[in-house]
């Protein structure tokens, strides 16, 4: 046990370093995610006018509750989100508020999902928490100006690459369990007949529907199996995990033609783990020529000590 957790922590390490972000592109996402909130913020406002029979909330916390919250409840959580989002923005005790930030936006997700409606924006919802810990505050911030910023942790956002990969994996395994690995199901197309006949329709909706080709509409639900199930192996490489959330923007580009379900705010999501420096890009690589230097020595009877 201890020789595998030698090996491990100079390894989760290793992974931490390739996640960790520039302090600078860091805080850009910080205040244009604040600037997001500010400006675009889901409304909740509608929660209070619907009738208490119509509250039907998911298994969890938001159960207990007996009906819908009255107006004043409502309109709190519009002005603490306003003013915890400012908070962020100025880079005001970051991480604190950050946290807030998203305790809030995660309550006004789960008040609009009572009513049936659900988005699959949790990930965004988390994102301030994550990345509050892992550091956006550290420049362009009045924690910075301070000196009480402190630095990116690449460790954090190594923990949120994580979840937000093991959040795909269970998308893509409750698929796999309900067919989506069946030869003779096309699922993908399931869905696109659907979204013809509602006003969630997308763009390419009727002209994609009209294609008969049995082999593409399956090779649609494979593609969709992989590029959400193998995040969870990909999170461990961060560079070959960047390649996967470009394939995951690929997939919500297609959802959106196809379904018109628009996941515009997983730019958020992503964005931060593409803000690392140069360097940080070409590690797998140089990894990679070490392994295979290592290996032809063997092969050749030869000996390859620390290529440092």
């Amino acid at each position: 046990m201890n020789n595998l957790l030698d090996k491990a922590v100079p390894f989760v390490g290793w992974v931490s370093e390739g996640y960790r972000p520039a302090p600078r592109a860091f805080a850009v996402l910080r205040i244009a995610f604040a600037i997001y909130v500010l400006i675009w913020p889901r409304d909740i406002g509608w929660i209070a006018e619907m009738a208490r029979v119509a509250y039907a909330p998911p298994p969890g916390p938001f159960a207990l509750l007996a009906g819908p919250p009255p107006s004043a409840v409502t309109t709190s959580l519009e002005v603490i989100r306003f003013g915890v989002a400012l908070l962020v923005l100025v880079g005001w005790r970051t991480k604190l508020s950050s946290a807030v930030l998203s305790v809030v936006l995660v309550i006004c997700s789960g008040l609009a999902y009572s009513y049936g409606k659900v988005d699959h924006l949790i990930l965004f919802d988390l994102a301030p928490i994550f990345l509050g810990l892992g550091g956006w505050g550290c420049a362009y911030s009045i924690d910075s100006w301070r000196r009480k910023a402190g630095e990116t942790c690449g460790y954090v956002i190594f923990l949120y690459g994580t979840f937000v990969a093991f959040a795909m994996f269970t998308a893509a395994a409750a698929k796999a369990a309900t067919g989506w690995l069946n030869p003779a199901r096309q699922a993908t197309r399931a869905f696109v007949a659907e979204a013809a006949v509602s006003p969630r329709s997308g763009p390419l909706t009727e002209w994609f529907l009209h294609l008969d080709y049995s082999l593409i509409w399956k090779l649609l639900d494979y593609v969709t199996l992989f590029a959400e199930g193998w995040l969870v192996l990909a999170v461990f490489f961060p560079t070959l995990f960047r390649c996967g959330l470009l394939l995951m923007g690929v997939f919500h580009v297609g959802v959106w033609l196809l379904l018109g379900i628009d996941f515009h705010p997983y730019i958020f999501v992503y964005a931060v783990f593409f803000l690392v420096p140069a360097k940080s890009w070409r590690r797998e690589f140089a990894l990679l020529r070490t392994w295979r230097a290592s290996r032809a020595a063997t092969a050749d009877g030869g000996f390859v000590g620390d290529p440092s």
